[in-house]
């Protein structure tokens, strides 16, 4: 039997059109007083429907709406966040000239925006979404692209044996803050991908975030057969085939959908390798529009087009059997004017040519590229070292970014507090660090009371959420009314809140048991622990995890002092940061790659008790947290996590319980306060998301924007400048080399550290011009795990070709040195782009 779907949009009154705008602007779900306006119209309502305003807006009957506009207090209010939504939509910046009116084109897998928006799994998508927002708040001009998922993530449910299992819910688009995009003629736009042997198409929706907008594509509509539908249903599909089709339609269908659009991007950054095959479309289609040679269009993408990596371990990276890549793309590249190996050869790591690497490619075409802490970075450049042969492992063009986060994550009363001693200057002008400072100046008793009041909060929040588990898991009323003696607000609390999975260690805490449940129920100072989290629906270690400490709250009599939040959300983690007094991570290093969350708590006052990697390595200072770092020089893994796991109790047992426990006459644990004021001005001043952004713009979208302005001025001038001497340097550069040299080391009787020494250097240069290369003494400073380089200059050159360079330098530290010398590209595009065109001294 058939039936043809079609939504019916009910009447709004006119007077609360505004209500109407602001549901389907994500702002009112990260402004206070946008969410308030909701609670105020039908808080309970709210709730029940995952704090969804379009959800909302339809489950409210006609007759309220009619009140609402008549109600000329709520008219009142709602016109006030109407006026700081234009106010925030009006506010002056500096980016649209900085930019010229272009564009910087997001491309992520996932965002993190609100429960209510289902397209993300965990911390990449938090991520992203905090990006776009940051973005929002600064007006920087970023367009978002990603995946309208049919399903999206799992939701989590755990069984009565304390094993996780996956449900998926079906999102209709119609009842989410995502709009379909049409054309004037109200027909819907639609993006045109290859898929193999045909094309498909992906439909278009839109999110509206602050001032950004991002554009999700969809491909679960009538018009694709069947077995191309699907593509879009599930985020972090465990099966390759479609997880390549998901990729494709994220990269190239992505570009497609930007150039539909007329949406004029200069930059492109690449969150993860998931959208990497964007790269080969916009290649390609440089080389159409413009008649690009391959060079031309090669360093023309290369040059504005910058990668974000996420993932500390290569095997996590993604990757598919170049056959089925073959599959894919082998019909797609011909007639393409270009030489199809060339392009797979662009993901291949060393001579691996089975398989096809989407880091590997998003390096390779991208200038700019960067880890997300500097310990990250370290980690990257070591990760990636296979792809850069002539390079020195300390100067891949892997730098970092460390994250940050939205000021949103918050809470309310926190935020009331920062308004009246910092002024609401921190929200949009957060990298003027010093205002925090301020934070000192607020009294121990208003800081601890807020704390306590939003530690109740969440306790309350736990209990109801726990209730609601036990009722439909058909539990006794008995046991779900047994969920009021769990945790207890003057208790010390312990929030342990991440994907499961085992190099996190989420079961190291309970290592020992038996010493743990002794800490836990110790009558004078007792301790609870807030557990959350997913395993990946493949990972049985990581569910087995969750079992252990489920388990564990019954073996040892210990529900009541810890419990485990089924389905964790963005809701469940912006409570948990909030109002837990400790933030326990316990990663192996250095596989953090970062680890937000604990820049959340921080900002909340709530302690840092983590292992030194990730972002806590550059804010750890020994007044606002603790470091694990017992196991850190043991290859040995069990006596690793022997060594963490009994720092751990010791650390609590004897710092970290009597400092919380321990108070003045008003009860105050002025101690406990001291770090938590330590722990907001650290973590807010320099972990913030507009901190992370002034990085970006500074080191990577300014950089990459002119960069990619000046070489397609005058109709690509300079570029066929820069491909024309790309020629001749490849075709000579086996040619030339370091014939010798001399150093006036060989003259001292001593070197000792900062002495003046001189070289000289005779390259032989065959045909190729001296102007066209530089000369470089390369130092290796391992004292500091660093390096210098030195520029020689030309002094002549002699009938045989050979020709002198000549320089000074010294050593700035003591010790044993390593130098070399090398040449290179003078030409700073061709060094950026052709990082292989490095020839060493033999």
């Amino acid at each position: 039997m058939f039936f043809k779907d079609v939504f019916v949009y009910p009447r709004f009154p006119e007077g609360l059109k505004n209500l109407l705008t602001l549901s389907y602007n994500i702002w009112s779900l990260w402004d206070k007083d946008a969410v308030k306006l909701f609670y105020k119209i039908d808080g309970e309502l709210f709730k029940n429907v995952g704090r969804n305003p379009i959800a909302f807006l339809h489950n409210l009957p006609e007759e309220k709406l009619k009140d609402l506009e008549n109600d000329k207090t709520f008219m009142n209010e709602l016109n006030k966040v109407w006026n700081k939504f234009n106010d925030y939509q009006n506010k002056e910046s500096n980016f649209k000239n900085l930019f010229k009116n272009n564009c910087i084109a997001y491309f992520s897998m996932e965002y993190g925006l609100h429960d209510c928006l289902p397209i993300f799994a965990g911390g990449l998508g938090i991520l992203s979404g905090d990006h776009i927002k940051g973005s929002s708040d600064i007006k920087l001009p970023i367009i978002g692209i990603g995946l309208l998922y049919r399903y999206g993530y799992f939701n989590q449910k755990i069984n009565v044996n304390g094993m996780q299992e996956e449900v998926y819910h079906e999102n209709t688009p119609y009842y989410i803050p995502v709009k379909e995009l049409k054309n004037p003629d109200g027909s819907s736009v639609y993006v045109e991908i290859p898929m193999i042997d045909k094309n498909i198409y992906a439909k278009i929706w839109q999110i509206l975030a602050g001032n950004n907008i991002i554009y999700l594509l969809d491909t679960n509509i009538e018009i694709n057969n069947p077995e191309y539908r699907d593509i879009t249903n599930y985020l972090y599909v465990a099966d390759k085939e479609k997880r390549i089709q998901q990729e494709i339609v994220l990269g190239i269908g992505g570009y497609r959908l930007l150039k539909t659009l007329k949406l004029n991007a200069k930059i492109y950054h690449l969150n993860e390798g998931h959208s990497a095959f964007l790269l080969i479309e916009r290649l390609i289609d440089l080389i159409q529009e413009f008649k690009l040679s391959f060079e031309e269009a090669f360093i023309l993408a290369k040059t504005s087009s910058i990668f974000t990596t996420h993932t500390p371990v290569e095997a996590g990276n993604e990757n598919f059997p170049i056959n089925m890549v073959r599959k894919y793309f082998d019909n797609y590249l011909s007639n393409k004017n270009i030489n199809i190996e060339s392009i797979y050869n662009l993901g291949f790591i060393a001579e691996d040519k089975n398989t096809f690497w989407l880091p590997a490619l998003a390096l390779r075409l991208s200038s700019l590229a960067n880890g997300v802490s500097k310990i990250h970075g370290y980690v990257s450049r070591k990760m990636w070292q296979k792809s850069y042969v002539n390079l020195m492992e300390k100067e891949i063009p892997i730098n970092y970014v460390t994250n940050g986060v939205h000021y949103s994550w918050i809470s309310s009363d926190l935020a009331k507090l920062f308004d009246q001693y910092i002024g609401s200057a921190y929200i949009g002008n957060a990298k003027n660090q010093e205002i925090w400072d301020n934070v000192l100046q607020i009294s121990d008793e208003e800081i601890w009371n807020i704390h306590q009041k939003q530690k109740q909060k969440t306790i309350t929040f736990v209990r109801k959420k726990l209730a609601n588990e036990f009722i439909n898991k058909g539990y006794s009323p008995i046991r779900v009314n047994s969920v009021s003696k769990y945790l207890n607000p003057n208790y010390l609390t312990i929030g342990f809140a991440r994907r499961f999975a085992s190099y996190k260690r989420p079961s190291l805490l309970f290592k020992d048991k038996e010493r743990l449940a002794k800490i836990l129920k110790n009558s004078d100072c007792p301790v609870q622990i807030i557990c959350a989290g997913k395993a990946h629906p493949a990972d049985l270690m990581g569910k087995n995890l969750i079992k252990e400490i489920i388990d564990f709250t019954v073996q040892y009599d210990c529900e009541e002092y810890v419990v485990f939040l089924e389905n964790y959300s963005m809701n469940i983690a912006q409570n948990l940061v909030q109002g837990v007094d400790i933030w326990l991570n316990t990663p192996i290093k250095p596989l953090e790659a970062c680890g937000t969350s604990g820049m959340k708590a921080g900002m909340n006052g709530v302690l840092n008790f983590s292992v030194r990697d990730g972002w806590w390595d550059e804010c750890y200072n020994g007044e606002n947290g603790w470091a694990i770092t017992a196991g850190e020089n043991y290859a040995n893994e069990f006596l690793r996590d022997l060594a963490d796991a009994t720092q751990i109790y010791d650390m609590l047992e004897n710092e970290i319980i009597p400092l919380y426990y321990k108070r003045n006459e008003n009860g105050i644990p002025e101690n406990w306060v001291r770090m938590m004021k330590n722990s907001i001005i650290t973590v807010a001043k320099n972990f913030n998301v507009e901190r992370m952004l002034d990085d970006y713009i500074g080191k990577y979208y300014i950089p990459a924007y002119q960069n990619f302005t000046e070489i397609e001025k005058n109709d690509f001038k300079l570029l066929k400048e820069i491909s024309s001497t790309l020629e001749i340097l490849k075709a000579n550069w086996s040619k030339i080399y370091i014939k010798d040299f001399f150093t006036s080391i060989d003259k001292l009787k001593v070197l000792r550290s900062n002495d003046p020494l001189t070289i000289e250097v005779y390259v032989y240069l065959d045909q190729i011009d001296e102007k066209l290369i530089e000369v470089e003494l390369f130092n290796d400073v391992e004292k500091i795990n660093d390096y210098n380089i030195t520029k020689l200059y030309f002094v002549e050159r002699y009938e045989d070709n050979v020709a002198k360079y000549a320089g000074e330098f010294t050593f700035h530290y003591p010790g044993l040195q390593h130098f070399s010398l090398r040449i290179a590209p003078a030409n700073k595009f061709i060094r950026m782009n052709y990082p292989q065109l490095i020839k060493w001294k033999e």
